[in-house]
């Protein structure tokens, strides 16, 4: 009985890698466009069935929680670089590049930073302990990595404000720590390209507000290469002007482009709304779904290759359907299917369309 399942699983095993070999590479079709990278985890980077389908169909890879400021130094004397190193590490075994996301994020600081006993610390002390962090990580990984996001989710959603004032860096900080941690980005390596990384910036509201903050900054001689433009989108927006005037701005500014988290979700962009929704709100991927998004894909697809004198690099945010972050969030119980690969690792339509988009073009 074991040697029939074996056989059974071996057999299962090889038919599926003679499959993968007549699905078309993502990455090699786009090479002559822009690098496509992935967003991986933990568990992606040790799965035998999802580093074969990451090795065929990227070349970028992005940690998706792993190089957050909390996680990689939870306590001022404890670092933790076990995963991280691991993620650099197959990256270079597999000739990718490595986006770091991210060196500073309102959202994701570690306590330490922000207070001393339970107190909200000093400005100065803040800046400090950003400084040795920054450095810390730079130090280590120079050379390895491709680009650094260096401040991430700054810019408010409130259109009467500018930054995120809600949080406790900007409470201590001010308006000045997106500035402060890109000159400690380029102070610890200045070969390195460094990004500034928001979502929603197809928005003009927040595109302009954006834009304001990234010309201050190169105004008063603050590096930055470019912008991530976070691709939290759905099959209701973005329109394909919309994403068209977003990277023309930024072009205008002289900045590279990235779309750093991809992903086409079949509920409306819902950062905003509360864990009171409920479950029966969960959507089926019928058919009519399935051509909004492939057509929603294409369309992006479209526009970034259109541009692909600006657009440098693009990455979906996950692996598969099954574990894309956007199950159970916001609405616990709730699946979602927004990815280019389904629960089972297959390819879905919106695949095989960006596909066939792209070589039409050749």
């Amino acid at each position: 009985m074991k040697k029939v399942l074996i056989i059974s699983l071996v057999a299962t095993v090889f038919a599926s890698c003679a499959s993968d070999d007549l699905i078309p590479s993502l990455a090699e079709t786009y090479k002559n466009y822009f690098p496509v990278g992935v967003g991986v985890t933990r568990s992606s980077i040790r799965s035998i069935n999802d580093t074969s389908l990451i090795k065929r169909h990227f070349n970028s890879i992005t940690a998706m929680e792993e190089m957050q400021p909390q996680r990689i130094h939870p306590r001022a004397s404890r670092w933790l670089w076990r995963m991280p190193d691991e993620m650099v590490d197959f990256a270079q075994r597999n000739k990718m590049k490595v986006r770091y996301n991210c060196l500073i994020s309102p959202e994701t600081m570690p306590d330490w930073m922000l207070f001393d006993d339970e107190k909200i610390t000093s400005r100065d002390s803040l800046y400090s302990r950003m400084k040795n962090h920054i450095e810390t990580v730079m130090r280590r990984y120079k050379g390895k990595v491709d680009c650094w996001d260096v401040v991430c989710n700054a810019i408010a959603d409130d259109s009467t404000i500018n930054l995120r004032q809600n949080t406790w860096l900007y409470q201590i900080a001010g308006d000045d720590y997106v500035e402060f941690a890109f000159r400690c980005a380029h102070n610890a390596d200045s070969t390195a390209k460094l990004f500034y990384n928001d979502y929603n910036l197809t928005r003009p509201d927040k595109l302009e507000r954006t834009c304001q903050m990234i010309k201050s900054l190169i105004d008063k001689g603050v590096h930055i290469d470019g912008v991530g433009m976070q691709g939290h989108w759905s099959i209701y927006e973005p329109t394909a002007a919309q994403l068209d005037t977003a990277i023309a701005r930024f072009r205008s500014l002289g900045l590279q482009v990235h779309v750093t988290q991809l992903d086409v979700s079949l509920y409306k962009w819902e950062r905003n709304r509360g864990r009171h929704l409920r479950r029966n709100e969960t959507l089926r991927l019928t058919d009519s779904i399935r051509i909004l998004q492939t057509n929603q894909y294409s369309m992006i697809f479209n526009v970034l290759r259109k541009n692909a004198d600006a657009v440098t690099n693009v990455t979906v945010w996950g692996i598969d359907d099954r574990s894309s972050w956007l199950n159970n969030n916001p609405v616990r119980g709730r699946k979602n299917y927004p990815l280019l690969f389904d629960a089972y690792r297959g390819p879905k339509s919106a695949f095989y369309r960006i596909i066939r988009d792209a070589e039409s073009k050749k």
